[in-house]
């Protein structure tokens, strides 16, 4: 195991990283690159980061897993994908070794680089370590679960003992700089990988994409998962329900993406086009299917008890799917054009 890099300073804080959080950026992974690119002096574009890691456009379901929303259930495409669109090297730690992750992040510290970082405070979502101090015992940084009182960095120390291990990192190092490619190089790759979300029934233990939807419609319709009696069960269906409401919100940022790809490769535009109207349709879907606000309180499990309201809603995610089939046809006539060789034009 190499040793603490020589010469590190006993304390080391970068100042000035932007903030993250779910008033910002919905999704903590490139929420949280993000935030770096920006701090680096490399900017991107949000919704361009979750098209080209297909955040935008993954559906996970299980139903008892309350952490569906979980991006890094598709690692590691996620991450390969973001550094790859941005030119960057990277380099993944994992969590289970307190020196090793300790190195690594004095090494990028030091060096002037935030590292996104998994667990450190609250479920194993991604969220930025900005310094440390006290030898690296306690971490400086932002967590998508931090005190929302707390004016800037997080300070935490016993960071090893109490890290969230549900995710395969620990950290992710960021690399050297390559050249960027250009968005129109990333697209057709971008659109299989959409495509892929949608048409490949399981992934990682869940139903993805189109049998997501699926489940998650034919789960609000079992009268048995929601008991009137039984508080415990009613949270985590009402986690579940957000989590897959999270997902179609985020639709948002595939028709954005699309929009934006649509400028960008003018001989698919048309159907890039059609495709992110059909993602509006998707999220328009939303308020039929959440009608508690940014709430997830006892209240709404009490309003789902309510069976006419589940097949409402059930409706309406199968209303939700349809509009998201009709986008990926879209986008596999757009990918069908873009592989064309240019001697059959």
């Amino acid at each position: 195991m190499a040793a603490i890099p020589d010469g590190s300073p006993p304390r080391a804080v970068l100042l000035g990283v932007p903030k993250i959080g779910y008033t910002l950026h919905m999704c903590p992974f490139p929420g949280s690159l993000y935030a770096c690119m920006q701090y680096l002096g490399d900017p991107c574009d949000y919704d361009y980061l979750m098209g080209v890691t297909g955040a935008a456009f993954r559906r996970l379901w299980q139903r008892d897993d309350g952490g569906n929303v979980d991006l890094m259930y598709l690692a590691p495409e996620p991450e390969r994908r973001a550094f790859a669109a941005l030119g960057y090297t990277y380099r993944v730690v994992p969590n289970s070794d307190r020196q090793a992750m300790l190195h690594a992040i004095k090494a990028s510290i030091t060096t002037g680089k935030p590292v996104l970082a998994f667990g450190i405070i609250g479920p194993p979502e991604c969220g930025i370590i900005t310094g440390y101090e006290r030898d690296g015992a306690v971490l400086h940084g932002y967590s998508y679960f931090q005190d929302a009182t707390l004016p800037g960095y997080y300070e935490q120390d016993e960071w090893f003992e109490q890290l969230s291990r549900g995710c395969p990192y620990g950290l992710i190092l960021i690399g050297d700089r390559l050249a960027r490619p250009s968005e129109h190089d990333t697209l057709a790759d971008t659109l299989e990988w959409a495509i892929d979300l949608w048409r490949m029934p399981v992934r990682n233990n869940h139903a993805s994409g189109q049998a997501a939807y699926a489940g998650w419609a034919a789960g609000m319709e079992v009268d048995a998962d929601y008991p009137a009696d039984n508080h415990e069960m009613l949270a985590t269906r009402v986690m579940i329900h957000g989590d897959q409401t999270v997902m179609l919100g985020e639709r948002r940022s595939a028709a954005s993406y699309l929009r934006r790809m649509a400028i960008v490769a003018p001989e698919v535009s048309s159907e890039l086009e059609a495709a992110a109207g059909c993602y509006d349709a998707v999220v328009a879907c939303e308020n039929q299917i959440w009608h508690w606000g940014e709430s997830m309180g006892p209240e709404v499990g009490q309003a789902l008890i309510d069976p006419a309201l589940r097949h409402q809603i059930a409706a309406s995610i199968r209303a939700a799917a349809a509009h998201e089939g009709r986008a990926v046809e879209h986008l596999e006539h757009a990918l069908t054009a873009l592989r064309v060789p240019a001697s059959a034009i």
